[in-house]
C-alpha cells in the first residue's frame, strides 16, 4: 500500500518562529540531495503512477527544468543550440535528380506556411526540450477524422508526457487531467494495419472510427539517444550536474560573505585570571545569558548587524592587576570578493563541454596565450557534431509528412542556415562549380533562389548551359578550333547511311551509284565546314 505524502512541513527559524513550507517545495530540491547524499542522480518521486502502465524517465524532466533556473550558462547552451537548429527560416527545395513540379511545391508550402506559430519556432521549442531534458514532441492536428491531412503543427511541453510500455501510446497529465497521445507513424497492431486511441480514456479503437473530438492526435517524438533507454532521451546536461550544483555551492558561500558585509570568521580566546558565570549547565538556576560565550557572541552579531561598529568586551578579572588576555584571531583573512573563481570557470566548462558548445556563443570571449583564438575550428566542430544532427531530425520529420500526408516525393523541407558565414561560403564553393562548368545558371537560382528572392525564367534556354570562367561550353569549342562534342560521330554515321557501307548494301560504295553518294556527302561535309569556320569568324 501506497503510503501518502504530507502536503506541508513545518520548518522552524533561526529566531524561534516557524513557517509553514508546501510539499512542491521540498521536493524541488530533490535531485540535489539525491546527488549529495546518495551519490545517485536518478530521481523516483515525481508523482506519477507508473506501476504496469506508464515507464518512468531516467531522471525526473520536471526537476531537470529547475536546472535551466539555476545555471545561467545551461540555459544558455540549451537556447543556442535549439535557435540554431531550428533555424530561423526555410526553403523548399527540389529532391537531387527529380525534377519538382510546381503543384507539388505549392502544396508543401502551403502546408508550412499554415502552421500557426511558425515551423522554425515550433522546432526551436522542441530542440529546447530536447536538449534540456533528453527528448521533445510536436503535435499533428488534423483536418478532422483520421484519414484527413494536417493542418497544423504545435510544441507540446515535453516535461509534461510519459511513454506508454507499449511503446506507441503517451499520457499528457496536468494537475488532475490527462490526456492521450500516439506516436507517429507508430499505432499499427501486428499485422500492419492502423489504429485510433481514445484521447480521453488510452484505449485502441478501430481506425478512423472516432469522433476528431475523441480521436488522440499524434505526436513527432524527438530524443537523443541512450542505451538505457528507448522510450525517453538522456538529457546532456546529466553528466554536468554535480558541476551545476557545485558553482551553486560557490555563489551561496560568496553571497553569505556579502551578507555579513565582509564580515571574516573569528576566533575568540580569553585567557588569563577572569572570572565567568559560577553556574553550570545543569544547574536549575543556569543562565546560559550570563555566560561570557554567550556575551561575546552577542557583541559579535551586533558588529554584523551594524558594519564599521566598534566591539567591546568586558571581562571581570581576578585581582588587582587583572591579568586577561583577549584575542580575536581572523579565520580567514584573503579577499572573499573572487572566492572560487577558477572554480566556477571549471564548473562553467564542463557545462559547455556536456552541451559541446563553443564559448563564444554564449557570449564568453576568450583568447590564447599568445592572443590567438580558435573561434572558426570550433565553430565548424560545432555545426558539424551539434547542429546539423539535429536540423537533419528536423528536416526528416517534416519530409516524412510531406511524403505520407501529401504524397509529395519531388521536393523536400530544408532549414536555411543560420550562421552567414556558411552561406557565404555556399556561394563562393557554389561560384567556383559555375566557373567550371559544373553547375548551370538554372541550378544556381533554384539553390539561393529561396534566399535572394530569386525566380528561373522557364522559357530562358540558355540557363541551362554550362559555362568556363563566363563562356558557353559551345562558344569555348568554337573559339579553340574544336567541333563541338559529337559532331564527328554525326557526321561519320551520316556518311555512313548515305553510302551503304553497313549492311548488306556495302557493296553500293564501289559503284556509280555510290560514287554519287560520296560526292553528295563531301559537299555537305563542305557545307558544315564553311558554317563552322564561319561561326568562330564571329
Amino acid at each position: 500500500m501506497k503510503k501518502n505524502k504530507p502536503d506541508a512541513f513545518v520548518v522552524t527559524k533561526d529566531d524561534g518562529s516557524w513557517d509553514l513550507i508546501g510539499a512542491g517545495v521540498m521536493e524541488k530540491y530533490a535531485i540535489k540531495a539525491d546527488v549529495d547524499n546518495e551519490g545517485s542522480k536518478q530521481l523516483k518521486s515525481d508523482g506519477w503512477e507508473y506501476g504496469e502502465t506508464l515507464l518512468e524517465p531516467l531522471y525526473d524532466p520536471s526537476q531537470l527544468a529547475e536546472l535551466l533556473e539555476i545555471n545561467t550558462f545551461h540555459a544558455q547552451c540549451c537556447d543556442v543550440v535549439a535557435t540554431d537548429a531550428g533555424g530561423l527560416n526555410w526553403t523548399i527545395n527540389p529532391v537531387p535528380g527529380r525534377e519538382g513540379s510546381d503543384e507539388s511545391k505549392i502544396k508543401a508550402e502551403e502546408f508550412i506556411m499554415r502552421i500557426r506559430h511558425g515551423i522554425n519556432k515550433v522546432l526551436r521549442k522542441r530542440d529546447y526540450d530536447r536538449r534540456a531534458m533528453g527528448y521533445g514532441a510536436i503535435e499533428i492536428i488534423r483536418e478532422g477524422r483520421s484519414r484527413t491531412p494536417p493542418v497544423n503543427l504545435v510544441h507540446i511541453p515535453s516535461h509534461l508526457l510519459r511513454r506508454h510500455r507499449d511503446g506507441v501510446r503517451v499520457v499528457q497529465k496536468v494537475g488532475t487531467q490527462t490526456v492521450w497521445f500516439v506516436i507517429y507513424g507508430a499505432n499499427r497492431d501486428e499485422k500492419g494495419k492502423p489504429y485510433d486511441v481514445h484521447a480521453d480514456t488510452g484505449e485502441k479503437h478501430k481506425y478512423n472510427s472516432l469522433r476528431p473530438e475523441e480521436r488522440a492526435n499524434e505526436l513527432l517524438w524527438s530524443m537523443d539517444y541512450t542505451p538505457k533507454s528507448q522510450y525517453y532521451g538522456l538529457a546532456k546536461v546529466v553528466p554536468a550536474i554535480r558541476a551545476i550544483y557545485g558553482d551553486t555551492s560557490r555563489a551561496d558561500y560568496n553571497t553569505a560573505f556579502f551578507k555579513n558585509y565582509g564580515m571574516p570568521a573569528f576566533a575568540v580566546t580569553v585567557a588569563g585570571d577572569f572570572e565567568d558565570y559560577d553556574k553550570v549547565p545543569g544547574d536549575p538556576d543556569y543562565d546560559v545569558t550570563q555566560t561570557l560565550k554567550y556575551k561575546i557572541s552577542q557583541q559579535i552579531k551586533e558588529v554584523i548587524n551594524n558594519p564599521h561598529s566598534a566591539i567591546t568586551i568586558l571581562i571581570p578579572s581576578e585581582g588587582e592587576e587583572g591579568n586577561v588576555e583577549i584575542k580575536l584571531q581572523p579565520l580567514s583573512i584573503e579577499t572573499k570578493e573572487a572566492s572560487f573563481r577558477m572554480y566556477r570557470k571549471d564548473n562553467r566548462d564542463e557545462v559547455l563541454t556536456a552541451h559541446r558548445v563553443p564559448g563564444y556563443r554564449i557570449g564568453i570571449n576568450e583568447t590564447g596565450a599568445l592572443g590567438g583564438s580558435n573561434t572558426d575550428e570550433a565553430t565548424k566542430i560545432y555545426k558539424m557534431s551539434v547542429v546539423e544532427p539535429l536540423q537533419s531530425d528536423n528536416e526528416e520529420d517534416i519530409n516524412w509528412l510531406l511524403r505520407d500526408e501529401f504524397d509529395i516525393t519531388d521536393w523536400q523541407f530544408s532549414i536555411s542556415e543560420i550562421d552567414t558565414r556558411d552561406m557565404l561560403e555556399d556561394i563562393k564553393i557554389a561560384g567556383e562549380l559555375f566557373r567550371m562548368a559544373a553547375m548551370t545558371p538554372r541550378q544556381l537560382i533554384e539553390y539561393f533562389g529561396e534566399r535572394f528572392g530569386l525566380k528561373a525564367d522557364s522559357k530562358n534556354p540558355y540557363l541551362n548551359e554550362y559555362y568556363i570562367n563566363g563562356v558557353p561550353l559551345d562558344s569555348l569549342y568554337i573559339n579553340m578550333g574544336v567541333d563541338p562534342p559529337g559532331t564527328g560521330s554525326v557526321l561519320r554515321r551520316l556518311e555512313n547511311d548515305l553510302s551503304g557501307v553497313d549492311g548488306e548494301d556495302s557493296d553500293k560504295s564501289d559503284g556509280v551509284e555510290g560514287r554519287a553518294v560520296k560526292d553528295a556527302f563531301n559537299r555537305l561535309r563542305s557545307r558544315v565546314s564553311d558554317a563552322v569556320t564561319s561561326r568562330r569568324s564571329t
